[in-house]
């Protein structure tokens, strides 16, 4: 995915984007089923397990706190 975790397609990956992945996962834990577009999907499954989930939210945090402290991240 081009912009693995920019779920909200902003051009950064941060605690919003965690925040989305959260929230999806709430929903979708809860019975109400996903919120996200397919490409909002793509994006916050940094992992590729096909699932979105506090690890997938884990991962966005841990990538935007190395960003923001200077550096180089991966999702890889």
């Amino acid at each position: 995915v081009k912009d693995a975790g920019d779920a909200v397609a902003d051009g950064v990956d941060d605690a919003i984007d965690a925040s989305l992945a959260l929230t999806e996962y709430a929903s979708v834990s809860t019975g109400k089923g996903s919120t996200l577009t397919d490409n909002q999907f793509k994006a916050a499954d940094v992992n590729n397990d096909k699932i979105i989930d506090a690890i997938d939210a884990s991962n966005i945090l841990t990538y935007y706190s190395m960003v923001s402290t200077g550096k180089e991240p991966s999702f890889n």
